[in-house]
């Protein structure tokens, strides 16, 4: 007979929230989603409604319900993983103190030298800071915005806030605090660098830190009475979603990799305690993995299936990609001379430069808009590349997931261009997988075991020493635009 207890499990990414009702098994039951909007008030700007996220997690939440009441009752616990970095600021009310302010921001590029402060970060054993780090724009909020900064009680990252909501608990988990200040083997906040910041009187402000898989509150009467959730049903801490996702397709014993091809450009090796400290840098960044003891090496590119969804809509009238797809593979490597550089966003890693720019090179008038799409998706690959040549090596064989990794083409594209051997997990939701294996070790329930059914890619090698050429071209085209995108600072 199956087990009649069951999970709920959220992600809430960067552009869509996906509720999922569970078994305590694993056994997924059901799905709902929610779309979310990125507000772009000025140029550099990304900004979230905090109250309308938590509307879109009630929507999605309310819809499994409607579908699902004959065993909601029977919820036994409930975890989040979440987009991280970024700023989401309450009150002593708990109220939001202003829009969230997200990872991918970038009013604060110009605002500390960096290269001096993230120094000190790494001998502290904490993460890099960079523009849309939560300490970098609290010092921006104290200097533009002080009336808001004087009124934050807390600040949070996006999970905590949803179950703040969910708890009326402040609290934080190891991979997201791990993201800026927090000493990653101590697990303690090293306050001294908001004393460099100028910012010391936050220190109040910071939640404190638990495990992902450790329990920081239970679901409140008004909850309940809003979502059916029984109330007193425990809430974990969960996770970031790049860990939450590493978790769900089973990357996490040393020397594994994997690349969640989301929103952002998330590429990661898993490394012990050793590792992390032997590989700490000013880029990039170490973060405390979901399970004791081990830590990802994460370079984390701004912009990945973003920048293919900016050209799919700006440049081809958002045309279907299977049909985009099928002509992409038509064209061969290079694009025939077209590159194009994915820096929409700015660019955090390999390198920090909030004001670089995204660019098509070497267009000429026998060019089409499927040598830009073709030449995006290779943007998108060769920043990946570029990332993985600043990480240590590990396995001859990655791992990867996220939205675009659903492609064929974007598979085969990057296992080319890599060189290794791809796998890819056939759960689609790799982030709700992992937070059903930390809701299982949370409530002593068997962990699910081994990993889930993957496909493989195998590299064409002679397509990746065609790639091979193409990264020397794009990184050249990269160190000429350095002082153009300098002089905007």
């Amino acid at each position: 007979m199956p087990d009649e207890r069951f999970f709920l499990a959220i992600d809430a990414g960067t552009t869509m929230i996906k509720a999922v009702l569970t078994r305590a098994d694993g056994g997924f039951i059901d799905t709902a989603a929610a779309k979310l909007q990125i507000l772009m008030p000025r140029q550099g700007w990304c900004e979230m409604d905090m109250e309308t996220v938590w509307q879109a997690v009630c929507g999605a939440v309310g819809t499994l319900r409607e579908k699902n009441g004959t065993v909601w009752g029977n919820i036994c616990a409930v975890g989040i993983c979440a987009q991280g970095d970024g700023m989401w600021p309450v009150d002593a009310g708990g109220k939001p103190v202003r829009n969230a302010v997200l990872w991918n921001d970038t009013r604060a590029e110009g605002l500390i030298d960096y290269d001096a402060i993230n120094k000190t970060c790494v001998a502290l054993g904490a993460s890099p800071l960079f523009p849309g780090a939560c300490p970098v724009i609290l010092r921006w909020l104290k200097e533009y915005e002080p009336e808001n900064y004087r009124r934050i009680a807390a600040v949070l990252h996006c999970k905590d806030w949803l179950n703040y909501r969910l708890t009326g608990q402040l609290a934080t988990d190891q991979s997201d605090a791990s993201t800026s200040l927090m000493n990653i083997y101590t697990k303690k906040y090293e306050f001294s660098l908001l004393e460099m910041l100028g910012i010391g009187s936050c220190k109040e402000c910071f939640p404190r830190v638990a495990a992902s898989d450790e329990v920081v509150g239970t679901v409140t009467g008004p909850v309940t009475e809003l979502l059916g959730i029984p109330t007193g049903t425990p809430v974990i801490a969960g996770a970031i979603d790049v860990l939450a996702a590493a978790t769900g397709c089973g990357v996490t014993a040393p020397a594994q990799k994997g690349t969640v091809i989301g929103t952002t450009l998330c590429n990661y090796v898993v490394l012990d305690e050793d590792g992390a400290r032997v590989n700490a840098g000013e880029i990039g960044s170490v973060l405390c993995h979901t399970q004791p003891g081990t830590y990802i090496r994460l370079m984390a590119a701004l912009s990945g299936a973003s920048a293919l969804d900016w050209v799919r809509r700006e440049i081809l009238a958002d045309e279907p990609y299977p049909q985009l797809e099928q002509e992409i593979d038509k064209l061969p490597v290079g694009s025939e001379g077209v590159f194009f550089h994915p820096y929409l966003y700015g660019e955090r890693a390999p390198f920090r430069l909030g004001t670089a720019s995204s660019g098509f090179f070497g267009l000429q008038a026998c060019h089409t808009r499927y040598h830009m799409a073709r030449a995006a998706f290779e943007g998108v690959a060769l920043s990946l590349y570029d990332c993985y040549r600043s990480l240590p090596s590990g396995e001859e064989v990655f791992a990867v997931a996220g939205g675009a990794a659903k492609s064929d083409l974007v598979c085969q594209m990057v296992c080319d261009c890599m060189g290794e051997k791809t796998v890819r997990c056939r759960e689609k939701e790799l982030g709700i997988l992992g937070v059903v294996r930390l809701l299982q070790k949370a409530c002593g329930f068997p962990v699910l075991s081994g990993t889930a059914e993957r496909d493989s890619f195998f590299p064409d090698m002679e397509k990746h020493e065609q790639y091979k050429k193409l990264y020397m071209e794009f990184c050249f085209l990269k160190d000429a635009m350095l002082p153009f995108w300098k002089r905007r600072q």
